[in-house]
């Protein structure tokens, strides 16, 4: 299972996200259009965590979160710890036994790599307890 680092529209982007949905085919995008909106425009409001098949992908599963951006969120350690968990929860719901993590919020984001690795590392030891 893999977990794409998406906007909150869910539709592909540059980056990880733009290459996930390039290897998935086009049915991970008419999935993504399937997510309901929770307000217009947004399927995966920040810090939460989506889930669709993984269509051509080596993987059964996508799930797709949102990182916060840097310099603009005003709490982003918590959305980005907020990212991660559902991200794990999602997982756990859906029976999912291994999970390949990307740096969320560390491409055009622009969250300072170490700072997320403590936030990364530290959730998931968290949520395995």
């Amino acid at each position: 299972m893999r977990v794409n680092p998406a906007n909150d529209m869910m539709l592909g982007g540059g980056g990880a996200d733009g290459a996930i949905h390039m290897a998935a085919g086009p049915e991970l995008l008419a999935a993504c259009y399937e997510v309901p909106e929770v307000r217009r425009g947004v399927r995966c409001p920040t810090g939460e965590a989506r889930i669709t098949k993984g269509y051509n992908l080596p993987a059964s599963h996508v799930i797709h979160t949102v990182g916060p951006i840097y310099g603009k969120s005003s709490n982003p350690e918590k959305e980005l710890r907020s990212a991660y968990r559902n991200s794990l929860r999602v997982a756990k719901e859906n029976s999912i036994l291994y999970i390949a993590f990307p740096a969320i919020s560390c491409g055009v984001y622009r969250y300072p790599h170490d700072k997320a690795a403590i936030v990364s590392i530290s959730t998931v030891k968290e949520f395995a307890k």
